[in-house]
């Protein structure tokens, strides 16, 4: 398998109140955390917007397409890049565990409680673009129709609101000591 791992980056953090990815958790960027999250894959991207030393990818698409825009953007770079999967996780979910990419094995499937954080054959790449073409948006339903199994991760961190960060810092404290160790 080659795993291409992709950031999904690209909200607006309309609930945040501010540019959530920049938002500190442990001294470092919320997109820090992704990006270590994705150590195991043999590359890495974030879609959606641009992050100083890792390739960018526009939503595919265009913008303002929601969550599945970057996750169609990174399946059609890694179909052209010769990748067979992509690992997908938004920015503000940190603290997954150390082995949630073996737990998902080669997909389709993801976190039963955040289906967004998921691993993805580069075959589905050209469903979720007539998905998008079709005028839909909704996560869940797209996800229904791939057939990917739901994988219980664990109680896993969701910074939606400002507030959730001090939240995040402490519930999510094992889980980020286990993430310390990756690059």
């Amino acid at each position: 398998m080659r795993l291409l791992g992709v950031v999904l980056a690209g909200g607006q953090s309309r609930r945040f109140g501010s540019d959530k990815a920049l938002a500190l958790l442990d001294g470092r960027p919320l997109i820090d955390h992704a990006l270590a999250a994705l150590s195991g894959c043999e590359a890495v991207v974030v879609a959606g917007r641009e992050w100083p030393g890792v390739h960018a990818l526009p939503d595919r698409p265009g913008p303002d397409m929601g969550p599945l825009g970057g996750l169609n953007a990174a399946l059609h770079h890694a179909t052209d890049q010769g990748f067979t999967h992509v690992a997908s996780v938004p920015v503000d979910c940190p603290g997954l565990p150390g082995n949630w990419l073996a737990q998902l094995d080669d997909g389709p499937a993801h976190d039963m409680g955040q289906p967004l954080i998921g691993m993805w054959p580069v075959a589905l790449a050209a469903g979720l673009a007539a998905f998008l073409g079709s005028g839909q948006r909704r996560v869940q339903h797209w996800v229904a129709g791939t057939g990917a199994r739901a994988i219980d991760l664990g109680p896993l961190a969701n910074v939606n609101r400002a507030e959730d960060l001090a939240v995040t810092a402490s519930a999510v404290g094992g889980n980020m000591d286990s993430q310390k160790g990756n690059p």
